[in-house]
C-alpha cells in the first residue's frame, strides 16, 4: 500500500502545492491535504506552543495536527530558506518544519523537510528531494522523473494564474480542490465593471478563513486583481526599483512589486492589503505601498487579522472603504527606466556628502556601542552629535511614525534618529545588510518615514565589509561619505581604537556581572563600572584603554566577596534587546540585586563577539559559534536569521553546563526569535531546565515584568533546594541577604 503523505493547508502549500503534489504522486505516494480551515481548525491553534507567532503559523500547527489525527505516515514541510539567489524567505517559512517537529513532539523521520537555499547552497533542493525519494524507496532515475513532474505541475499552475485566476481557483482547475463554493455575500451590492480593486496579501491569509472571503466579497462590487495575477517578472522588476529591493524576502518582494506595478501603471482604482497581526515582513512593505498609493491618489486600506478577528468588523471596514473615492485608475506618467533592466530609476544614491566642515553626524546606538563610534569619528575629525540614550521620550518619537507591528528596536532607533535630526544632525549613520530578519530594512524604512514628515537629511547605510572581495569597495565608499573623505589611515586608526574600546567594555561587563553576584556590600561594583565607562570614553589611545581596563579589574578585585554559591542564569535572545538596558529594563542589574538572593548573570552575546565572528573571523569566536550551532542542530538545523538558531543552541548548552535557568529576551514580533521561542518552550521541558521567555515592546510595564522575574527566581530557588547534587539551598538564604 502506498504511504500517505500529508501536506498542511498553509504557508508553503499556497506557493508550491502543485510542485509538492506532482513530485509526491510521481513517487507513488498518496497525497493527503488537510481540509480547509473551519471552526475546529481555529480551536486547534492551541497546539502552537506560544501565542507570539502570526496566525498563519498557528493555523499551520492546527492543520499539521489534523493530518496526524487522520493517520498520515509523514508530513511534507519544505524548509524555504531561499528560493532565489538574491534573497531569503521569511523566518517562519524557514523554521516551519522545526517548529512543527518540536511543538508536536514528532520524531525526525515523521517530517519530510527538503530545504531550498538558492542564496547559499544552489541546487540543495534537488539533493534534498532525492534524499527524500530514496527514503520512500525510489531510485535516482525515479527521483529525477518525480522532480520533473513537480516542475511541470508548478509551471501549469503559473500559467493559470496569468489567466486572472486566484490561487484557490488555479488549484481547483489543476487538482480538483481548493476552491470555495460560491455564495452571495451582499445581496445589495452593485457590480461596476469600471471599479478595479487590487488585493494584496499572503495567500495563506487571504484565502484562509481569517481572510473572511475578502476577494469574493470585493468581486461583488467590481473587478479584483490579486498579487498572483501579476506576472512574477513584472513584480520583481518593480521591487528592484527600491534600493536593494532585489534582496527583499522573496514572497514579500512579489507582494510589494505587484502593488507597485498596479499603482504605477494605473491598473487599479483602490488597493486593499490584508496582513496578519504581528507579521514581520508586512510591517516593512506596508509603508512603501501606502506611500506609493498616496502619491498616486489611490485609496489604500490595510486590514490586519488574527484568529480573533470578527467577520462583522472586518466587513464594516471593507464596505466603508468601498465608499471612498480617489484619483486612482488614471494613466500614470511613465518613470524613466534603465533600458537594460527595465527598472525604474531612483534619485541618485548616494548623493555627494556634505563638506567636512558641514558634516554633523548622528547615529542610533545599542548599549554602549556609541562610545566606539564616537571614537572613530573623532579620529577622522568629524563632529558627531552624542547619541541620545533610549528613554520614554525617544520611544514616543519613534512610535509616532513607526508601523504598528514593526519590532521594538526599529521604534527606538527611529526615535533616536528623530532626536538627532532635531538637534541639528544632517547625516545619519545606520547599519544595513539584507538578511533573514528586518534589521537590514530599518534604515530605508526610517528614511522613508522621516522624509514623509519633511525631514531633510542624508542616510548613510553601513553594510559589512566582508567578504572583502565583493564588499570592501562599497564599504570604503560608505566610510568616505561618513567621514567627509578622511584619509584611509585615519579611518583605520579610528576603527582600531574604537574596536579596543568596544572590546574593553564587553570584557569589563563580564567581570561586573560576576562581581555583582559575590560582592559583600552591594553596589560597589556598579560604582566602579560607572567610573570605568567615563574614563574609557575619554581614553585617547589603545595603551590608555588597556590601562583603564586593568585599573577597573584591580578595583573590582579589591571589593570584598562572600563565600557563596549563587544561582547561575543565562540570558539569550535578540542582540539589541539583550544589550540595550533601557529596553530590557536593566534586567541584569535587577537579577543581581534581589534581597536575600545571589544571582550570577551570564551572557555570551556581545558586540565584540559579533564583530570577532562576522568581521575578524577570530578562531575563538568561530569555535564557540560552531559549538552553539551544533547544539542547536537536532532541534533547529537551519539559520532563521538574527540570533534565533543561537538562542536554541545556548539553551541546550546551558542545560549541559548546569545553569539554574535561562531567560530569553525578544522584541514583540521579532521573527527569528519567535521561531526559536516555539522550539525552546517544548525543548526546555524536554531538557528539564527552567526557561522564561520575555517579550518586550514599548508597552511593557515594569511591575508585571519584575513580578515574572521574581516568580522565575522562586522556581530556581525551589529546584536548587530540592537538588541533593546541587548542594541544597542557594547562598544568600543561608547568609540572610
Amino acid at each position: 500500500m502506498a504511504c500517505r503523505i500529508g501536506i498542511p493547508r498553509g504557508l508553503a502549500y499556497y506557493y508550491f502545492f502543485p510542485f509538492m503534489e506532482g513530485f509526491l504522486k510521481a513517487l507513488g505516494a498518496e497525497v493527503v491535504v488537510s481540509p480547509p480551515s473551519d471552526g475546529k481548525t481555529l480551536q486547534d491553534t492551541v497546539h502552537c506552543p506560544t501565542d507570539e507567532p502570526c496566525v498563519s503559523v498557528k493555523l499551520y500547527f492546527a492543520h499539521a495536527k489534523r493530518l496526524l489525527d487522520m493517520g498520515v505516515d509523514y508530513l511534507f514541510i519544505p524548509v524555504l530558506s531561499s528560493v532565489d539567489k538574491n534573497n531569503y524567505c521569511c523566518p517562519k517559512l524557514i523554521g516551519a518544519a522545526a517548529m512543527i517537529k518540536n511543538g508536536l513532539g514528532l520524531e525526525d523521520e515523521r517530517v519530510l523537510a527538503p530545504e531550498w537555499n538558492e542564496r547559499e547552497r544552489p541546487g540543495l533542493w534537488e539533493e534534498s528531494l532525492k534524499e527524500i525519494a530514496a527514503r520512500l524507496g525510489a531510485d535516482a532515475q525515479k527521483a529525477a522523473l518525480a522532480i520533473q513532474a513537480g516542475k511541470e505541475r508548478q509551471a501549469a499552475y503559473h500559467l493559470l494564474t496569468r489567466q486572472y485566476l486566484t490561487v484557490p481557483e488555479a488549484f481547483q482547475k489543476l487538482a480538483g480542490h481548493g476552491r470555495r463554493s460560491r455564495r452571495r455575500f451582499d445581496p445589495l451590492a452593485e457590480y461596476n465593471r469600471e471599479e478595479v480593486i487590487g488585493v494584496l496579501g499572503h495567500p495563506y491569509i487571504v484565502y484562509d478563513t481569517v481572510g473572511h472571503n475578502v476577494v469574493e466579497r470585493l468581486r461583488e462590487y467590481g473587478q479584483v486583481v490579486t498579487y498572483e495575477m501579476v506576472p512574477e517578472e513584472d513584480a520583481l522588476r518593480e521591487a528592484a526599483s527600491l534600493l536593494e529591493g532585489e534582496k527583499l524576502w522573496f514572497f514579500e518582494a512579489r507582494l510589494l512589486g505587484a502593488g507597485l506595478h498596479l499603482l504605477r501603471r494605473g491598473l487599479v482604482k483602490k488597493l486593499v492589503m490584508v496582513e496578519a497581526f504581528s507579521c514581520g515582513p508586512a510591517s516593512v512593505i506596508e509603508s512603501f505601498l501606502e506611500a506609493e498609493a498616496e502619491k498616486r491618489g489611490v485609496p489604500f486600506l490595510l486590514l490586519t487579522v488574527d484568529e480573533h478577528t470578527g467577520e462583522a468588523g472586518f466587513v464594516t471596514r471593507l464596505e466603508a472603504f468601498l465608499d471612498t473615492s480617489g484619483a486612482g485608475g488614471r494613466e500614470q506618467e511613465p518613470q524613466s527606466a534603465d533600458p537594460a533592466t527595465g527598472v525604474q530609476a531612483q534619485a541618485p544614491y548616494p548623493a555627494p556628502p556634505p563638506r567636512r566642515d558641514e558634516l554633523r553626524v548622528g547615529a542610533p546606538g545599542m548599549g554602549l556601542l556609541d562610545i566606539a563610534l564616537e571614537t572613530i569619528m573623532a579620529e577622522c575629525g568629524v563632529e558627531m552629535l552624542p547619541t541620545p540614550p533610549v528613554s520614554k521620550t525617544v520611544v514616543e518619537l519613534g512610535k509616532e511614525l513607526a508601523p504598528e507591528f514593526i519590532c521594538y528596536p526599529m521604534v527606538t532607533t527611529l526615535g533616536q534618529i528623530r532626536a538627532l535630526l532635531e538637534a541639528g544632525a544632517n547625516t545619519i549613520i545606520m547599519v544595513g545588510g539584507k538578511g533573514r530578519c528586518r534589521l537590514g530594512w530599518y534604515a530605508q524604512l526610517q528614511e522613508l518615514l522621516l522624509q514623509l514628515r519633511g525631514k531633510d537629511f542624508r542616510m548613510i547605510i553601513v553594510n559589512s565589509p566582508v567578504p572583502l572581495g565583493t564588499n570592501w569597495g562599497p564599504f570604503r565608499e560608505t566610510l568616505r561619505q561618513a567621514t567627509g573623505n578622511a584619509p584611509l589611515w585615519k579611518i583605520a586608526r579610528g576603527l582600531y581604537l574604537g574596536y579596543h574600546k568596544m572590546a574593553a567594555l564587553d570584557r569589563g561587563e563580564v567581570w561586573l556581572r560576576r562581581k555583582r553576584a559575590y560582592e559583600r556590600d552591594r553596589g560597589g561594583a556598579d560604582k566602579a563600572w560607572r567610573r570605568f565607562v567615563r574614563h574609557l570614553r575619554a581614553a585617547d589611545g589603545v595603551g590608555r584603554v588597556k590601562k583603564v581596563l586593568a585599573d577597573f579589574r584591580e578595583e573590582l578585585q579589591a571589593i570584598p566577596e562572600e563565600d557563596c554559591r549563587p544561582l547561575r542564569v543565562k540570558i539569550v535572545g535578540e542582540i539589541y534587546t539583550v544589550l540595550e538596558s533601557f529596553v530590557n529594563q536593566e534586567i541584569e542589574r535587577f537579577l543581581a540585586s534581589r534581597p536575600g538572593l545571589r544571582v550570577e548573570v551570564v551572557r555570551d552575546l556581545s558586540a565584540t563577539q559579533w564583530f570577532d565572528l562576522h568581521v575578524l573571523h577570530k578562531k575563538a569566536a568561530r569555535e564557540h559559534h560552531r559549538r552553539v550551532i551544533e547544539a542547536a542542530a537536532p532541534y533547529l538545523p537551519v539559520s532563521v536569521g538574527g540570533h534565533g538558531q543561537e538562542s536554541v543552541g545556548e539553551l541546550v548548552l546551558a542545560a549541559e553546563e548546569g545553569f539554574d535557568g535561562v531567560i530569553h529576551l525578544l522584541p514583540f514580533t521579532c521573527m527569528p526569535e519567535t521561531v526559536a521561542q516555539n522550539i525552546m518552550v517544548p525543548l526546555s521541558e524536554k531538557l528539564d531546565i527552567p526557561f522564561l521567555s520575555l517579550i518586550i515592546n514599548e508597552q511593557t510595564g515594569t511591575a508585571g515584568w519584575e513580578t515574572r522575574l521574581e516568580a522565575f527566581l522562586e522556581v530556581l530557588v525551589e529546584r536548587r533546594a530540592k537538588d541533593p547534587a546541587g548542594g541544597g539551598e542557594p547562598v544568600g538564604l543561608l547568609f540572610g541577604y
